[in-house]
This record gives structure tokens, sequence and C-alpha cells, in this order.
């Protein structure tokens, strides 16, 4: 429960010197700029004398007198700005800053700020350095409070103490959150200051034999909610930017070529980082990293919205965030915009899987190939020269090597009218057919021979090759039209409606999975994404999120379609971000980072996040629990204590929607700006679940389908397939019983995923046997912790 900071305390000190700080800062900052030539704007000169003097009064104050003072001195400088004539502030005033650090070098002390844009007045006392560029902010990253420092800053060693590292949240020019070490201290409604429930960052060490093991928990159950209507530490985040640690700070200013990989657990920060990365490149080489010129590619159109505003907010504008499949879909539509429109809802899983398959990679390039070489064969026994032209010309893509011998066909001025004819009939030919890459598609998957030749030595079986081809025959029939009668007339349906055609016949359509085949013959074909008109899709830097989801197939053509500086693969700048724990798609045949760059030919740094800045030490190890010794990390991620994970069992689904009506109804009247998710394994059991909860009346419910979050405070009814990266205050799983979660992997990574959603509390709910991938303790007790 939140606590009022006590006077003379050693936090109500901390507290005071941020906010004599601020004071500072504001007063420096509403002043803007120096006036053109001179000129004074109206009704400024009195208030800059207001500001000056406030900002002593601040100063000198006692720490009991500050509050109203620093109250006064947000709303002058606020009348500062506006009437300034329109100058441009140096910064933001609404935020300035995110950090304070002070350092201690020899026997001076200086306060450090890190902001999102620099601004240095040292007789004012005022220094802001730059998160993404000034190497003095490396400090507050790679250090923590108290750590001797040693840093190379404008050509020569600089060595001090750390004495203060703190990050602080200033929203609309308010300074509201403060957090250290010691605690984390936010402003109430009522201007007072209180220590915050909970810490936001884990710490990782003196773990050394201490390997956390899962013991039953004492205590009463059924508490939903630990809070109390306090104030608690995640409510009034800081700049995101103010809790990357030291880890993550190396891998977001890893230079722009190549490949980087970031191997993280549940909330340990990996979006956070391939973002930033973001940011940090198109700082560092703006002209290169342009906005319109990155893509970031999520799993689904939550996350697009849940991370579409963090990039404006680190100053970087304009980058598309799209899902794989809106992309791909978009993309295959504007290189092959003759082709079908329309998709397969759901194509049969064992076709998917084969469509998915990462040897096709190698097969797609071997049918390239074989197209090259009857070109060659049937231009050879026409004309010598034309074959050796053909041949110097291998390292170009199919379709560029055509069009360069054309052009060196057009260049032969004695060549007999007979071979010239024959010549430009086969290259004209070959450049329609060549270019046919649908066409390529439906003889790939319809030829039983060529898949069995190149599926050869994998885990796609004879009876797979024919599932697929059957299929395939389907997809490529014509659709059938709307029945009618003898008469010509549409057939009704019991409504008086008439019939349509039958949704679910494949006919006519493509599946998700032929995107990315498409482009891949598309970029082997033509070069790159290009239209039929020369067009290319080009990026700078693309960076992948929950990769592990990922086919082979479909990393390599977003690798594939980033620019290569001086056509060096080597070169191209990716990042590529996700969690080999928490696998949502199991026909991918992903098996891990080594494997997929193998599989796409693409060297890459790969680095660990540690620490989960989400859920707590109880859940992590819950999580660790349910993957088993095979799945888990060798690992475990660093996470603060919180409250006991708690099972409760019961008869049927009425009985456990009335204990969660009651449990539900009294955190939203406790906690109403909290957000909790009651997440099921299906579907059909999330739409009874909320059906129950709904009748109870339990308030700002919400049954959410893929994709239909808010991120506003309530009661979310989903399933566990829509909840990937995203996090609530408090979850509840429901139905975690043997039927939804058996003893198979899909299962593992499923309910994996379900309980480190959870920020602070975790509760699972069974209404028959519980799951065995539950821990003894869980099962035994009703309610575990760490021990």
């Amino acid at each position: 429960m939140a606590n009022e900071v006590p006077k003379g305390s050693p936090a109500a000190s901390v507290i005071a010197e941020e906010e004599r700080l601020f004071g500072q800062v504001q007063a420096r900052v509403a002043l803007g700029d120096e006036p053109d030539e001179g000129r004074q704007r109206v009704g400024a000169g009195d208030l800059d004398a207001d500001l000056l003097s406030l900002r002593d009064q601040i100063a000198e104050a006692r720490p009991e007198d500050l509050p109203p003072l620093v109250e006064q001195m947000t709303r002058l400088a606020a009348l500062r700005a506006r009437i300034g004539g329109g100058a441009q502030l140096p910064i933001d005033l609404a935020s300035p800053y995110f950090a304070h650090m002070r350092l201690k070098e020899s026997s001076k002390t200086r306060d450090v700020l890190v902001g999102k844009r620099g601004f240095i007045d040292r007789s004012s006392n005022v220094q802001i350095v730059d998160w993404r560029n000034a190497p003095v902010s490396r400090i507050y990253y790679r250090y923590e409070e108290g750590d001797d420092y040693e840093e190379e800053i404008a050509g020569r060693k600089v060595e001090g103490v750390v004495e203060a590292r703190r990050n602080v949240s200033i929203a609309r020019g308010n300074l509201r959150r403060i957090g250290t070490p010691q605690g984390t201290y936010l402003k109430d409604a009522r201007g007072s200051w209180v220590q915050a429930v909970g810490q936001i960052a884990p710490v990782l060490h003196g773990g050394m034999g201490k390997a956390a093991r899962p013991v039953a928990a004492k205590g009463e159950k059924g508490k939903l909610g630990i809070h109390h209507g306090a104030a608690r530490a995640d409510k009034a985040l800081p700049e995101i930017a103010a809790l990357i640690d030291k880890e993550q700070f190396e891998l977001i200013t890893q230079p722009g070529s190549g490949i980087v990989v970031i191997q993280g657990g549940a909330g340990s920060g990996k979006t956070t980082v391939a973002l930033h990365r973001i940011a940090f490149l198109n700082f560092q080489d703006p002209r290169r990293f342009k906005p319109q010129h990155t893509l970031f590619v999520v799993p689904s159109q939550a996350l697009v919205r849940y991370v579409g505003g963090v990039l404006p907010s680190l100053g970087v504008s304009g980058v598309p965030v799209v899902t794989y499949t809106g992309w791909a879909r978009t993309t295959r539509m504007r290189c092959l915009p003759e082709a079908p429109t329309t998709y397969n809802i759901d194509p049969p899983e064992h076709v998917s899987r084969v469509k998915k398959h990462p040897q096709l990679l190698n097969m797609l390039a071997t049918w390239v190939e074989r197209q090259a070489a009857e070109i060659g064969a049937e231009v050879a026994p026409i004309h010598a020269p034309a074959i050796e032209e053909w041949n110097r010309l291998v390292k170009r893509p199919l379709m560029p090597r055509l069009s360069g011998l054309n052009s060196w066909l057009k260049k032969q001025a004695e060549l007999d009218p007979t071979v010239r004819v024959a010549l430009e009939g086969a290259i004209k030919r070959w450049k329609k057919r060549a270019d046919d890459i649908v066409l390529d598609w439906a003889e790939m998957f319809t030829d039983p021979v060529l898949l069995a030749e190149g599926f050869a030595g994998t885990d796609v079986s004879q009876k797979d090759i024919e599932r697929v081809v059957a299929w395939m025959k389907r997809q490529l029939s014509k659709p059938q039209k709307a029945p009618v009668d003898e008469e010509g007339n549409p057939i009704l349906d019991a409504e008086g409606q008439p019939l349509g055609m039958d949704e679910d016949d494949p006919a006519g359509k493509f599946d998700d999975e032929d995107d990315p085949i498409l482009l891949r013959l598309v970029q082997l074909k033509r070069g790159s994404l290009a239209t039929p008109e020369g067009q290319e899709l080009v990026y700078e830097h693309v960076a992948i999120d929950e990769a592990q989801d990922r086919s082979a197939l479909e990393v390599k053509v977003l690798v594939e379609a980033v620019h290569a500086p001086d056509n060096d693969p080597m070169k191209r700048s990716v990042t590529i971000a996700g969690d080999t724990a928490q696998r949502l798609v199991f026909d991918n045949n992903f098996t891990g980072w080594a494997e997929l760059l193998q599989q796409t030919g693409q060297p890459a740094i790969v680095r660990p996040l540690k620490l989960s800045y989400r859920s707590t030490a109880e859940v992590m190890l819950l999580a660790r629990e349910i993957l088993g010794p095979e799945l888990a990390p060798e690992e475990p991620l660093a996470a603060r204590p919180g409250e006991p994970v708690e099972l409760h069992e019961f008869g049927d689904l009425g009985e456990a929607v009335a204990f969660l009506s009651d449990a539900l109804r009294n955190l939203m009247a406790r906690e109403p700006t909290a957000s909790c998710a009651v997440i099921s394994r299906h579907p059909e059991q999330a739409d009874a679940y909320y059906d129950g909860l709904k009748r109870a009346e339990v308030p700002a419910l919400r049954r959410v389908r893929r994709d239909e979050f808010n991120f506003q405070p309530g009661v979310d009814i989903t399933d566990v397939t829509s909840v990937k990266g995203l996090e609530f205050d408090y979850v509840v799983m429901v139905d975690v019983n043997e039927a939804s979660y058996p003893d198979q992997h899909w299962a593992r990574h499923m309910l994996h995923i379900g309980v480190t959603r959870a920020a602070h509390q975790l509760w699972l709910v069974s209404t028959g046997e519980p799951s065995v991938l539950m821990p003894a303790a869980l099962r035994d007790g009703g309610r575990m912790t760490v021990g």
C-alpha cells in the first residue's frame, strides 16, 4: 500500500532535489533562445524577471515550501511560452527530460539530465543531453547509482562516480514521478508525494547458488488486486528511454550494417530495443535511415496500435508499422497486379506447413536456375556468340539477364536476319514466360515429382505432397458461380436471400502462405520487389518483431528487400527480435536462431536480454516451470518480487463465473484504472465467460477478439492467441484444464504466453482436472511463490 512520504526523510530530500532542479529547467527553458536583434516582446520582460526571481526562491526554499513555488513556476513558464511571439523553445517545456544523474569527477559535482533533445546553459546550471548521441548519456545506460565509471568523451578519458541515477516522468509540464534505486515516488491527485508499491526495474545480481524453486505460499487466497486503491509504479511510467538498461543500450547502438538478433524472454524489452534502434539509426544517419525507408513488422494489428505511437514519441514519425500478412498481401498485389486478390481463410494445416518449409528457399532458387539453363539451351544452337553473352550475364537475375541479352542483340548490326529473328523470338517468348510468376507457382506445386525431388531428405512425406497437390489443383480451378434454378433465377436460402458462392471453396484464391513464395520468385527473377513497370520497393532498415513465428522464407523476403550498400549483403541493416519460448505458430519449422539465420544465408549478432521488466519473479518462475527443462532457456530472467500465483479449482463454469464476478467487481471498484485480462485457450471458452460475467454486471467488461484491443482500463475477455506481445496489470487464465493444456509442446508455449502477460498478479482457474503443466506446489497448495 502507498504511504505518504514523511517530512525530513531521505525520500523527501530526493523529491526536494528533483523539484528544485525541475524549477531551474522550467525557468531557463521558458526564457527560450535570445530574442532576434534584441526585440522585446510585449509582456515578456516582467515575466522573465518573475521567472528568475521564482527560480532563486526555489533554490533557497525549504522542502515543505517547494510544492506551491513549483506550481507557480509551472503556470508562469506556460504563460511565458504562450506570449513568446512564436519563438521556438529550445526543448519541449511539457517534457524536457526523463532522467537525472549526479556525477562526481575529482572534486567537482555536476547534474546531467537526459532527454530527447539537448540543451545546455551552464550559467543557469541546466545541462540536458540527447540520449541518442551525447557521449555522457552512455553513463546513464551503462552504470548504476554508486558505480565508478570510466568513459572516453571528446577524445579524453573521464572518470568519476555516479552519485545519483534517477528516472523521472514529466507530463504536461508537471513533475509526476521519480524513480530511484531506493523507491518510486508519485505525486497523487492532491499534489502530495507518496511512495509507490513495487519497483519498476529488477536487479540482476547475487543469484549464484540461489536458483529459485516453486514452493507453496502461505496466506489467504482469493484477493485479486494488490494496490488497494493506492498509486502504483506502472501507472505513471517514465519516458521509455529512461528504462533502457546497459545490455539494451549496447544492442540499440550497434552499427547500422549487419543483422542484430535480440533474443529475450517475455517482458524483457525486445520490442523496446528494436524501436529505439530505429530511432538511434535515424538520428545517426538521417539521410540513409529515413522513416519512409524503414519498416517495422509485428505479428498482429493489436500490436500495430500498441507500438505505433512509440516512434513518434522518440522523434521519428512516418515509419510504417505493419503486420507481415498485411504487408505481404499489399506488396504481392503491387508486384503481381493481375493475380487474384481473394484469400482462403483457413487452409489445411498440412498444406500451410509445406508452403512454409525452409527447403522451399533452395527449391525456388533451383527452379529459376533451371529456367535459365533452358534459355541457354535454346539460344546455344541459334548463335554461339549469343550463348557466350548469356553466360557472361550469369550474375544478373533472370529478367535483367534477358534484357541484357536483348540489348546486346540490338547492337549486332551485321547479324544474319534469320538468326536475328530466331533470337528475338526466343527472347520475347522467354521474357513473357519468365515473368509469369503465378504460372511458376502453379507448375511447381502441382508437380508431385518435382516436389518429391525437392523435399527429399526432409520431414515432408509423400502423403504431404499428395495433399498439397490436391489442394493446389482446387485453388487453380475456376470458382463456381452462385447456384440458380432451371430458369436461371438465384436459389434463395431460408431467409429469402440469394445463395452466394461457397466461401470455403478455395477456387481462385491464394493462401496467405503463397505470398512469400510469390514474392521470393519476384526477387529471384526481377532482382528485387519490383512492379511490372520496374518500380522497386527497397528499405534501408527492417525490424521484425516476434520473428520466431515467421518462416525462413518470410524472413528471407524481408531481408532481401533491404538495400545492400556497395552490393554487399553483409551491409544490410536488419533487426530481428523474438523469443524461442514464445512460439504461437508451430507449422513454420522454426528450431532456433542459428538454423533460421543459416537458412536465410545471413550472419548475425545474437544477443540475449536477461531482465524481465513486465512480470514478477513468481510469474516468471511459473512460466519457466510450464516450459519444462526441454523448452526453457538456460538462464532464467531476473525479475522483481511480487504476489504469489494462485490456482482456483471449481466444479463447473458457473461456479467459476460466480467467484470471478465478485473478484472482478471488487477489483474495478478499488482500482478503476487497472487493466485486467481474462484469457482462455479457445474463443468459445471466452464467449462463455463473457456471457456469464456480463450477466453478473462486471463493470468495464469487453469481449475482445483478435486485434480489437483498445488498451483502456477495464476487463478484457479474450483467448491466448490474441494476446501475444501485450501486457495487463492483472491476468486470470481460465479453464487451465488438462483438456485445454495437455502435456504437449504447443500447449506449453501457449500457456507460457498467457501467464507472462501479467505485470502484477496472476490467477489460474480450472473447471476440471488442472493441467499437468502446473507445478506440484501450485496444484497441491493452490498458492505458489518463489522459494
